[in-house]
């Protein structure tokens, strides 16, 4: 079914079915890291900081309650490495690495 609606992408977008998986993929992967912004703001917001190693700093002096500030850095931390991750990602695919799909 898929093969399918591939090739009927294909014929109505006039593009290779390579383009058409890589661009989709950045999409998606663009997709995320705003997702992920999202939430990442909405911690900016709830803590009055800019970063989580600033949340971090704070909760060390005693400015902010531990709980359950730690859990915000954990998770925010873990956001802004997949986003990194999500950007190289998007990068490779714009420079055309590994163009060939298996």
């Amino acid at each position: 079914m898929l093969n399918n609606v591939v090739r009927e992408a294909e014929t109505v977008l006039g593009m290779p079915k390579d383009l058409i998986f890589k661009e989709s993929l950045k999409s998606f992967l663009m997709a995320k890291i705003e997702e992920n912004n999202k939430i990442i703001q909405s911690l900016t917001e709830k803590h009055g900081v800019t970063g989580y190693l600033e949340l971090e700093d704070k909760i060390k002096k005693g400015e902010v309650p531990g709980h359950p500030a730690w859990e915000d850095v954990i998770l925010w931390e873990q956001l802004f490495k997949h986003n990194v991750k999500l950007h190289d990602i998007v990068q490779e695919i714009e420079m055309g690495e590994d163009d060939g799909l298996s």
